[in-house]
Order: C-alpha cells, then sequence, then structure tokens
C-alpha cells in the first residue's frame, strides 16, 4: 500500500519530456512537431510555365516529318522534348523519324518506290533490232546501187547483201552489252520514220530521180542515229516509244483527213504540214510519255480505239447516206478518232495498275527510344 505511490512517481519521472532546442530550451509548440511533415509537391513537368511554348518546333517537326525531311524532324522534335519532355506526341514522332532515317527503313522505301514494270536487257529485243536493222540495210544497198546506176541484177544482189550483212553486225556487236525492248523499241522507230520523213521530203520538196532516192537513203540513216541517241541517253520503255509513235501517227491521220477537205491539189503544202503536224506529235507525246508508266499494250489498245472510233464515224455516216459530200465524211471520220482515242485512254485507265495483293518490305531496324532491335514493315495496300 505504501509502495504504490513511490511506483507512480518512479514512473512519471521515466517518461521522455518534450523535444528541447538547441541550448536545452524547450520547443516552442510540441503538438506542431508532432504533426506529420506535409507531403512534398510533384516536381513540375518543365522547367517553366513558358517552357512548353516549343509548339512552333513540334508543328516544324511535323511538317519536316510530313514532307520526309527525317533529319530535321528529329533537331525540331528533340528540341520540343527537351522544352517538354511529356508532350503527349512528340517521343512517338521522334521515334518514327529515327526509324524512318534508319538503313533498313530507307532501303525498304526504295524497294518499295521502284517501279514494277522496270525493263532489262532482253534478247528478244536484240533479235528486233537485228531483223529490223537487216532489212534496213538491204534497202540501204538497194537504194545505193540505184543511185549508182547499176545495170546487172547481180550488183544489186551483191550489194544489197553487203548491206544486210553490215546491218546486221552492227546490231550484234554494239549491243553486246544488252539492250532493252525500249531500247530496240526507239531504234527501230527511227529508222521507220525515217524513211516515212524521206518519202513525204520527195513531195514536200518536189524532189525527182536521185535527189528522190537520197532523201530516203539520208532521211532512214539520220532518224536511226537519233533513235541510237535517245537509246543510249534517254533509255525510254517501250510503252513511252509506241506512245510517242502513237501520238505522231494519230496527228498525221487526223491533219490529213482535215487537210484533204481542202482540195487545192497543191502537193507540197499538204506533205510539208504534215510533216510539222507529225512531228509535233512525236516530240508532244515523247515528253508526255516521261512522266508516265506506260506499257505497250495499253498503247496498242488505244491505238485500237482510235481505228474503231474512225470506222464508226465513218459507217455512221455511211449508213446517213452523207457519203456523198466528201468534207462532212472526212471531218466525221476524223472526230470518230479523236472520240475513239479518248474513249479508249479512259476507258484503260487502270490498266496498268498494280495488283491488288499488297506489295510488302520488310528489313531489320533499330527502334524505341534506346535502340531496341525490330523490324520494318512497309508496305502499300
Amino acid at each position: 500500500m505504501f509502495l504504490a505511490p513511490f511506483v507512480l512517481v518512479v514512473l512519471v519521472t521515466a517518461q521522455p519530456g518534450p523535444p528541447v532546442v538547441r541550448g536545452d530550451a524547450p520547443s516552442a509548440s510540441a503538438p506542431e512537431s508532432a504533426a506529420p511533415a506535409a507531403a512534398m509537391p510533384a516536381p513540375p513537368l518543365v522547367a517553366s510555365p513558358d517552357a512548353c511554348a516549343a509548339e512552333e518546333d513540334y508543328l516544324a517537326g511535323f511538317d519536316a516529318l510530313v514532307h520526309g525531311e527525317d533529319a530535321r524532324a528529329v533537331e525540331s522534335l528533340e528540341r520540343v522534348l527537351e522544352a517538354c519532355p511529356q508532350h503527349p506526341f512528340a517521343p512517338e514522332l521522334e521515334r518514327l523519324a529515327r526509324a524512318r532515317l534508319n538503313p533498313g527503313a530507307k532501303l525498304a522505301q526504295e524497294t518499295l518506290a521502284r517501279p514494277l514494270q522496270a525493263e532489262g536487257t532482253s534478247q528478244g529485243a536484240r533479235a528486233s533490232l537485228t531483223i529490223l536493222q537487216t532489212l534496213h540495210g538491204i534497202t540501204q544497198g538497194i537504194l545505193l546501187c540505184t543511185i549508182a546506176g547499176c545495170d546487172d541484177s547481180r550488183a544489186y544482189v551483191a550489194v544489197s547483201l553487203l548491206g544486210g550483212g553490215a546491218g546486221a553486225a552492227a546490231s550484234l556487236l554494239l549491243t553486246k552489252g544488252g539492250l532493252t525492248s525500249g531500247q530496240a523499241a526507239a531504234i527501230n522507230s527511227g529508222t521507220v520514220w525515217g524513211f516515212g520523213y524521206g518519202l513525204s521530203s520527195i513531195g514536200s520538196f518536189d524532189l525527182d530521180g536521185d535527189k528522190a532516192t537520197a532523201s530516203v537513203m539520208v532521211g532512214a540513216l539520220g532518224f536511226t542515229g537519233l533513235g541510237l541517241l535517245i537509246a543510249e541517253f534517254a533509255q525510254p520503255t517501250a510503252g513511252q516509244v509506241s506512245l510517242a509513235n502513237s501520238g505522231g501517227l494519230w496527228a498525221g491521220v487526223v491533219a490529213g483527213l482535215l487537210m484533204a477537205t481542202n482540195n487545192n491539189g497543191d502537193t507540197q503544202v499538204f506533205f510539208g504540214i504534215e510533216q510539222g503536224v507529225v512531228t509535233a506529235g512525236i516530240v508532244t507525246f515523247a515528253l508526255i510519255s516521261r512522266d508516265l508508266d506506260i506499257s505497250r499494250g495499253r498503247v496498242l489498245l488505244i491505238d485500237a480505239g482510235g481505228i474503231l472510233g474512225g470506222l464508226l464515224g465513218a459507217s455512221t455516216l455511211f449508213l446517213l447516206n452523207a457519203e456523198e459530200d466528201a468534207d462532212v465524211f472526212l471531218v466525221g471520220t476524223s472526230v470518230g478518232v479523236l472520240a475513239g482515242l479518248g474513249a479508249a485512254t479512259f476507258l484503260t485507265r487502270d490498266y496498268d495498275a498494280r495488283d491488288d495483293a499488297p506489295t510488302v518490305s520488310v528489313a531489320p531496324t533499330a527502334m524505341g527510344r534506346h535502340g531496341g532491335l525490330g523490324l520494318t514493315v512497309l508496305g502499300q495496300f
């Protein structure tokens, strides 16, 4: 009983007292010190509220990415990420730009960008060139013998054999490295057009005798040389050459039909205008074809449309008994030709379209922000 108060005094004395400050001074407010420490605020996303004003860099990077300027896009987007690390879109766009800069991705893009119908060298092209240039050589030999005044038929045979042999030998020897169908078509077309211009020059310049023969020879040789230059430096495809030929051919046909309505009998003017119109048609469509991926098959279908259109126009006028008026008949036929060419061009607009199956290219690449390995898949769907 008497020990109880003593024990209570000891226990109270042993309790820890309030914390004291330096110098053993009691704290000013014990309850405040016992309160839990306030939570630390989250660090700001950017250094200052105005640091995310890098939207100009973001827009510049986005535009560069859209236009394929990947290196500039990476630089702009890196500045955005430095100013605003938590930007919602910049990290992914920057990763995409870096992925596109990877050599594997560039290789895949170039693979998809290659034309589907790129022409390669073929023995068939060499064979077609050899056949036509052999005939060219034979014709040149006969014309040369005519100018030289060969009296013996054996002389004609000998000279034509020499010309044919020269044409065949030149065709084979000069194409050892290979020849594409477009190059062969350019050279052969030059030869054919050369003979055509040579013959029309007889009428436009009123030539006769040896001069007429020489004009045919010079025209064939000159245009063959022009075809060689085009084949060597322009390297056209067979479809492009066919389109240029069709442009000149149909321009001459329509011009001839329209000029035939003026019956003045002046052949020099007629052939002179024809030469100019045909030349304009060839040059115009040759320039147009440089930006087109067109096949020879589509050009032939367009030519067929022109033939059918002309026949339809002529047949319609014939059924309407309009053939008695020659001018109406010729104009109607020319209109039918133009309509047929236009309709065939429109109807064959998807003739050279790519197959429905997607073209896919897969290449290894470094992906992600930390350079992880992955695969780049590019395709056209």
